[in-house]
């Protein structure tokens, strides 16, 4: 017979997650302090079975945060925190776990490196991850985390999307049938699954991860704007919730879970400092003695949050079986009081104490704390199908108060977590593919609109000129037509015939700037000088480097060169898979674009298109062109002179799709718009 959620103290575990502490020598908030005090004060008072750090444990980066390097002092300061306690060593050392992030591996040229401080300073050691299994008298529970660190770790801006390629596939495949049967598996990397390429071994990344419950990952923190303020989503084909966590750098954030008879349950906690990110003028230096005073935690385990559920992987019907509410209240001081309301209403019952400190390991520091309060509940007074919510409010003799809010529903179905606009629409995307198909599809609508089409009906043509005078005519009509439209759409009476004239006016306005410009660009199939060189871009991005250079600047020699092509990055004779190089094709593409769109009808005369006026076309006043070369500046060449300065400067010499491109930006601008001149003879746009 299946365990009843009684009032009965057992069959609860309990774990702690944080993630992406970014400990640097440099960044005088956050980070190291907030570490410590997560250790101080945090863990002692959850006092779980496991603590869980999923990577950027360092910053890695230099004083003006551009250039990215491991930095020696940060690992030590990271290994001297961990010393001040008996963290690693508790448990027989599976008390805390932690694994490697984008920030670790920066400059990085593999595991085996002297660069590789993780492997002399962290907990774990190992680099690829590890396979933890907690055996309990309840169940048996797994924990397997992944490095989507890329097996050379580039130097930044590369590197920030993680892979795992058919060799890590088929250590992760191992892991997870090793953990096979168990309870729940729990799944921890630092690169969210939307931000990750997987290979494959014998399995597809989907097929393996049908096993995991909870997909723990980090790497994100909270992103800006309240964008990623909640980057959890659960994946109902596989049967996952992937939960991202804010970062402990500048959020001061963890994550309590309760596994409570095989219902997973969590809640985040922020570090109760007097301000967040806290001011850290000591750096590396400081240290934290004492503990600071924490509100209640509370975690209600029955019923579950309705909006967590987790139907291929939990025992729900336990819940609808059930006869007490179960909460978890963690306090540093006596508690005062827990007050338990369902829908707004005093709950007839009250809450009382059932909890228990349970020796794991030899010292007196190994034991995990359950700290559980009951309180009697008929389910079935809620099983009719709607959203009820169950509140607890805990005090403590301090007068620290938390108050919890838990929706639930008497059944399976998931309540909508409605988190898209904070973040759930960015979890549920294979930015993989987004990047692939933008710039492929892009490329490809580049290519044929732009250069191949037009140059293929140039070549057609028998007699260019007169297809110019003729085309030049129609032009012309259809501006007169524009221009009439607009006389009739001033002077109508009605609303109505206003909003007719007006989307008449704005079509025919469309088809003219449609047309203009595909008679620009046959015209510039026929100025050799401008079209070959676009031409000749446009077709080395599939067969040429981006750029290539030092990529990995603490590697020695020829190990430290590669070459960023679109579609990958080449180093060491490997290929590497990371998504970073898709992005630098996508924008050296856009960039490309823009020039061949706005160039043909710079270089073309403006009576093309327009009557003969005396005032220049919109397109060629100083306006406009300032405008373009600012783009060119700021999209092209400043991204061009990071790369110079993080990769040197030979990625200008043989950046193919970032230097010459910029460089040969400059120079058509240069000629077009500021040596070539500007015809008066023409009208301004309707």
């Amino acid at each position: 017979m299946d365990p009843v959620l009684s009032d009965s103290n057992d069959g609860i575990l309990t774990f702690v997650h944080a993630s992406d502490l970014h400990i640097s020598k440099y960044v005088a908030t956050g980070g190291l302090v907030h570490f410590q005090h997560f250790l101080r004060t945090a863990v002692p008072l959850v006092s779980p079975r496991l603590v869980v750090v999923t990577g950027d444990l360092t910053d890695g980066k230099d004083k003006q945060k551009l250039i990215s390097q491991q930095q020696l002092d940060e690992w030590q300061a990271y290994k001297r925190a961990l010393s001040q306690t008996d963290y690693v060593q508790r448990f027989n050392g599976t008390f805390y776990r932690d694994q490697r992030g984008n920030h670790d591996c920066f400059n990085v040229f593999s595991q085996a490196s002297s660069e590789n401080y993780f492997g002399m300073y962290s907990a774990v050691g190992d680099s690829s991850g590890y396979m933890l299994r907690i055996d309990e008298p309840f169940g048996t529970y797994s924990f397997v985390a992944s490095d989507g660190c890329p097996r050379h770790g580039f130097a930044r801006p590369l590197n920030f999307f993680g892979y795992l390629d058919a060799r890590d596939m088929q250590l992760l495949e191992s892991r997870l049938e090793e953990a096979r049967g168990s309870s729940h598996v729990f799944m921890l990397n630092h690169y969210p699954v939307s931000t990750m390429v997987y290979g494959k071994y014998r399995k597809e990344f989907g097929e393996l991860v049908r096993q995991v419950s909870v997909f723990l990952c980090g790497h994100l923190h909270e992103l800006v704007g309240g964008i990623g303020a909640q980057l959890q989503a659960y994946k109902a084909r596989e049967g996952y919730w992937e939960l991202e966590i804010g970062d402990m750098k500048e959020h001061a954030v963890y994550r309590v879970y309760a596994v409570d008879h095989d219902i997973v349950s969590f809640v985040d906690v922020r570090l109760p400092l007097p301000q967040i990110p806290m001011p850290n003028p000591e750096l590396l230096d400081v240290r934290v003695e004492a503990p600071v005073p924490h509100p209640p935690v509370v975690l209600v385990t029955n019923p579950k949050d309705a909006r967590y559920l987790l139907p291929k992987h939990e025992p729900l019907e336990r819940i609808r079986e059930s006869t007490f509410i179960r909460m978890l209240v963690w306090t540093d001081q006596p508690v005062a009081s827990v007050q338990v309301l369902i829908d707004g209403q005093v709950h007839p019952h009250p809450a009382v104490f059932r909890g228990t400190e349970r020796q794991v390991g030899s010292s007196a520091n190994e034991t995990v704390k359950t700290p559980l309060w009951v309180a009697p509940w008929d389910p079935e007074l809620y099983n009719d199908g709607n959203v009820h919510e169950l509140q607890v409010v805990a005090t403590d003799a301090a007068g620290k108060t938390t108050t919890s809010r838990t929706p639930f529903v008497i059944g399976q179905t998931l309540v909508p977590l409605q988190n898209d606009a904070r973040g759930g629409w960015i979890m549920q995307q294979s930015f993989s593919s987004m990047f692939q198909t933008s710039a492929c599809v892009s490329y490809i609508l580049m290519t044929l609109c732009l250069l191949v089409v037009p140059r293929v009906y140039f070549a057609t043509l028998p007699n260019f000129s007169s297809w110019l005078s003729e085309r030049s005519v129609l032009h012309h009509k259809d501006m007169a037509y524009i221009r009439h439209l607009y006389t009739l759409c001033c002077n109508a009476d009605s609303a109505v015939a206003k909003v007719k004239l007006g989307l008449a006016m704005l079509a025919a306005r469309a088809k003219f700037l449609v047309w203009t410009q595909f008679t620009a660009q046959v015209y510039l199939a026929s100025v050799p000088w401008l079209f070959w060189p676009g031409y000749f871009f446009a077709m080395g991005m599939c067969i040429l480097p981006l750029f290539t250079g030092r990529l990995i600047p603490s590697a020695q020699g020829s190990d430290a060169v590669g070459s960023v092509y679109a579609y990958g990055i080449y180093i060491s004779h490997e290929w590497s898979p990371l998504l970073d190089s898709w992005t630098y094709a996508l924008a050296s593409i856009v960039s490309l674009a823009v020039l061949l769109v706005y160039l043909p009808v710079a270089v073309a005369s403006p009576s093309m298109f327009y009557a003969p006026r005396a005032k220049r076309p919109w397109y060629r006043t100083v306006t406009v062109r300032v405008l373009v070369v600012l783009f060119v500046l700021v999209y092209l060449g400043a991204p061009t002179l990071m790369t110079a300065y993080t990769y040197g400067w030979v990625s200008i010499v043989f950046g193919y799709g970032r230097g010459w491109l910029f460089i040969v930006s400059c120079l058509a601008l240069y000629v077009v718009d500021w040596r070539m001149p500007v015809s008066l003879s023409n009208t301004t746009a309707a």
